[in-house]
């Protein structure tokens, strides 16, 4: 198959519709990354002790692997609205990103016992949407989608 016929595979609506929202979760998941990068003294000072201090004792490497999960899931996105097969190595790179942040916040932190429920199953849903956008990815370049 030549790239000129690969151009004329169209992807089914499903296909538009996960890669947008795909592209809209991970813009939600930058203005969540850059909140916290960038949180003001007056934010912190606004919280609870225990989550200030939970913030601020963050060790770099994970603000490190969440700027991977980020960027990863938003540029394997714009991968996938560009119909790009690089898009299924930043989905993985993302879901990297996303078990280390979680092996983080069970075994490393007290995230837990200060969050409780929401630190158990955002790292699940974050976990569930990554290996779906990969599942997503690689069966849309078996199809011939992505190019």
């Amino acid at each position: 198959m030549t790239p000129k016929d690969q151009d004329k595979i169209s992807p089914s609506i499903l296909f538009w519709v996960i890669s947008i929202i795909a592209f809209l979760w991970y813009l939600m998941d930058m203005s969540a990354f850059f909140m916290r990068i960038f949180i003001s003294e007056e934010a912190l000072l606004a919280m609870s002790d225990n989550h200030r201090q939970q913030i601020q004792d963050t060790p770099l490497w994970v603000n490190c692997v969440f700027a991977f999960e980020v960027f990863g899931g938003t540029l394997g996105s714009v991968g996938l609205l560009l119909r790009k097969k690089w898009a299924l190595a930043l989905f993985v790179i993302s879901l990297l990103g996303v078990l280390a942040q979680t092996t983080y916040i069970y075994f490393l932190s007290n995230s837990v016992a200060l969050m409780g429920w929401m630190a158990i199953v955002m790292p699940l849903v974050a976990i569930a949407i990554g290996a779906g956008l990969i599942i997503h990815a690689k069966s849309s370049v078996s199809k011939g989608w992505l190019r």
